[in-house]
């Protein structure tokens, strides 16, 4: 004996013909999970409370006792409150769009960094041994009238010396042409340098605070677990955008 294969109209109304034989409903055949499955609300979204106010509030309504009536002004003011829920949820919402369109955009703004130069938070400056330049940055908190960087090695001992003219209030720039005092150039490696700021003051010289900053080359991108573009600099740091203080 021959079965025949399930027409198109079962096989339309009815997903799995033989879901019975095996003790299953379809979705087809049970109509009351089929509603509950698309009328599934997260109860505690604002869509969720709202049906369970309007819930409440039509039973309230049809209980009421019509010689004492409900005031109008309560259920305006519940209205109104149930709205603002609501409202909150959907501002959550654009707020979520805005930052992913954010985040978005800084993606594309660091990944078209990578090559150039970023100047971050650091005191270190890396010789090649061939006499090239090198730029580095000090910001001052004040005003001062005299600004020195000297540069030392990995002993420590002062390699060279650097007198930043006309320093100003916030960042100043300046370049060592990775020579030493002599006029020789330094063997290739990293260099540290510190900074002397002062200003004039009434009994002599007044340090003025000053933070200094390197020069790195940006060598890829990455993105940290909230998914904010993260630079990997020459130096082996790793820094968010917003430590970058320029990019040339």
């Amino acid at each position: 004996m021959t079965i025949p294969a399930p027409t198109d109209s079962l096989t339309k109304t009815n997903s799995n013909p033989y879901a019975a034989l095996n003790g299953k409903k379809s979705a087809a055949t049970d109509p009351v999970s089929a509603a509950a499955a698309a009328n599934s609300v997260d109860p505690n979204s604002a869509q969720g409370i709202q049906d369970r106010f309007l819930k409440l509030l039509t039973t309230q309504l049809k209980a009421q006792d019509p010689a004492n009536p409900m005031d109008n002004g309560q259920i305006t003011s519940q209205m109104a409150q149930i709205s603002q829920v609501t409202g909150m949820e959907n501002l959550n919402g654009t707020m979520k769009s805005l930052l992913s369109s954010q985040m978005s955009s800084q993606a594309l703004l660091a990944a078209g960094t990578v090559g150039g130069q970023a100047l971050v938070e650091g005191s270190t400056l890396v010789a090649d041994g061939s006499g090239k330049p090198m730029m580095g940055g000090v910001s001052l908190e004040g005003a001062a009238n005299s600004l020195r960087v000297d540069v030392q090695n990995s002993a420590g001992m002062t390699v060279a010396s650097i007198d930043v003219k006309n320093p100003q209030p916030g960042m100043n720039i300046f370049n060592w042409d990775g020579k030493d005092s002599g006029g020789n150039p330094v063997p290739a490696g990293a260099y540290s340098y510190s900074v002397q700021a002062s200003n004039a003051g009434k009994d002599g010289p007044v340090a003025v605070h000053s933070t200094a900053y390197a020069n790195q080359t940006i060598k890829a991108v990455s993105w940290d677990n909230t998914g904010a573009p993260q630079l990997l600099l020459s130096g082996g740091q790793r820094v968010g955008m917003s430590a970058v203080q320029q990019i040339s």
